[in-house]
């Protein structure tokens, strides 16, 4: 009896934690998102977008309707002088339907030819209009909810970067804090595989270059686990399997 209790307590802790992980986001290998990349090889180097952009069935802007543009100040890494101006949309929530604005005229959205094998970029120009560019937010809007995403970040020195996620109705799903990361690619998985993932709002303090955006996939087949979900999974079905043998044997 004593066994089926400890079991049974460990069985509901794991529900437990699975319902409490219903709303979190999981950070996953971007190889594992299955989807075709946009890359925003259509755009020419230097592009500058004064209105919304639309590439492979998304929508991109600088925020969405609710969420307040305002501009922060930030320190470059390893300095303590406050010299760099930033998209802020820390302010305001994001209305249902998560409807894209624009920013203004020149300090909207850029593109930027890397010259490299991935090509040309997608930027937030932010609030230093012709003095730097990657200081802005991005925002994107996906023509159907999805489970998960990846994206390579370009020209990331390690500054504070955040990626919120969004459902259609506006509610914040997670801020997910990317911060010291450098360039490469990442990827994100809703646990439970919950395709309602709507949109996404990208802004960075990360100095000197700012950070862009580039590589973009979506999902809606959640992706092939990690070695380590297996082995929780595995181990649930364990805790099951002890308590029904146990129940025979009494």
């Amino acid at each position: 009896m004593k066994f089926e209790r400890q079991a049974l307590a460990a069985l509901l802790a794991g529900l437990a934690m699975g319902a409490a992980q219903a709303d979190a986001v999981t950070e996953v290998a971007y190889g594992s998102i299955s989807g075709t990349a946009i890359t925003f090889s259509e755009l020419t180097d230097g592009a500058t977008l004064d209105g919304l952009l639309s590439s492979g069935g998304v929508q991109f802007g600088e925020r969405f309707s609710g969420q307040e543009l305002a501009v922060a100040k930030a320190p470059r890494l390893g300095s303590t002088t406050q010299q760099d101006w930033f998209d802020d949309l820390s302010h305001g929530s994001a209305a249902a339907g998560l409807t894209l604005l624009a920013g203004a005229a020149g300090a909207n959205l850029g593109a930027y030819d890397y010259g490299d094998a991935n090509g040309v970029a997608l930027f937030g120009v932010g609030p230093l209009t012709g003095a730097a560019d990657g200081f802005g937010a991005i925002s994107a809007r996906f023509a159907s909810p999805v489970s998960a995403l990846g994206f390579q970040l370009r020209d990331a020195d390690g500054g504070a970067i955040t990626l919120s996620l969004y459902r259609l109705d506006g509610s914040l799903i997670q801020s997910v804090d990317l911060s010291g990361r450098t360039d490469g690619f990442f990827g994100f998985s809703r646990s439970g595989a919950t395709a309602d993932v709507a949109g996404f709002s990208l802004t960075n303090r990360d100095g000197y270059y700012g950070v862009s955006l580039d590589n973009l996939v979506l999902s809606a087949v959640a992706p092939v686990p990690e070695p380590g979900s297996y082995a929780l999974m595995l181990a649930g079905m364990a805790v099951v399997g002890g308590v029904a043998r146990r129940r025979r044997r009494d």
